[in-house]
């Protein structure tokens, strides 16, 4: 019996273990960085989670421009193509839009205020949140990295919730060292545009969420683009100490799904579980 009363208690330890937030890497054509989703396991944020999971499966950030770098105020991305080629387009409008799922609802009875407690999940610097239009159920590709803490955007009205946080901040210093091109045909999604020289823009190449083997075989892969006559071009107008900031930032630990446990300790669970409701031969 105290068998399998430790059984139980082990059990429990188990499907108790504190579950590691997810992590997805945007590789870019200057560097990388990773963000971590709901790093808290907020229950609230699976929305946001899913949501960002489902255009990282589908490959739909891959090959996306990175379409606003205001400085002292957010980096924004995920939500336009590139426009064909490497070369910024001549309008902002030429950029074709990611094709949108259905938005993230925070606030399903549509009376101006999220529907769960939002008092610790503020804008602050290194926080992501969505892209909005006219209401807080307007998210879907789209999102944004605070550069600073933005208690603007926690305002009621319209309100952006964070769901991750960002890991390390080298590569996107790096973006906004360089040029900027502000298309100012009338939407804020075209301010301040980066760019490398020659008008080639700033991109996702590729996105995905991190392991130990995605990690190690990421190393190996083939870049989209010639990343050494890149990198040449970049060294010359940034110096290459910056670029080999960029290039050195640290790899993001394992991660598993939020909120639910692993499937190995479900498995354990499942054995333990029947060994315990064994009935006792004696």
């Amino acid at each position: 019996m105290l068998t399998r009363i430790f059984s139980a208690v082990v059990l429990v330890c188990l499907l108790v273990v504190p579950v590691t937030a997810q992590t997805v890497r945007f590789d870019t054509n200057v560097g990388h960085f990773d963000l971590v989703l709901n790093p808290t396991n907020n229950p609230n944020l699976q929305g946001h989670v899913d949501n960002i999971l489902t255009y990282v499966e589908d490959g739909a950030y891959d090959l996306t421009v990175i379409n606003r770098a205001d400085e002292g105020f957010v980096l924004q991305l995920g939500g336009f193509d590139l426009a064909g080629g490497l070369s910024l387009p001549t309008t902002f409008s030429a950029f074709p839009g990611v094709t949108p799922n259905d938005p993230v609802i925070v606030d399903a009875d549509n009376d101006g205020a999220v529907d769960f407690d939002v008092s610790d999940l503020l804008n602050t610097r290194g926080t992501v949140s969505l892209a909005l239009s006219t209401s807080a159920n307007t998210g879907t590709s789209s999102f944004f990295i605070n550069l600073i803490d933005n208690p603007g955007l926690d305002a009621a009205a319209l309100r952006f919730v964070p769901f991750a946080t960002v890991v390390d901040f080298s590569t996107i210093d790096l973006i906004f060292s360089l040029n900027q091109t502000d298309f100012a045909d009338g939407t804020l999604a075209g301010d301040d545009v980066p760019m490398l020289p020659d008008n080639t823009a700033v991109f996702l190449e590729r996105v995905f969420v991190l392991d130990e083997e995605i990690a190690a075989a990421s190393a190996l892969a083939l870049p989209f683009t010639d990343s050494v006559d890149i990198e040449d071009e970049l060294a010359s107008t940034i110096g290459s100490d910056a670029l080999a900031l960029s290039a050195s930032s640290t790899p993001a630990v394992t991660a598993i799904a939020v909120p639910e446990p692993p499937a190995l300790v479900l498995a354990i669970g499942a054995i333990m579980a029947i060994y315990i409701l064994k009935p006792s031969r004696n």
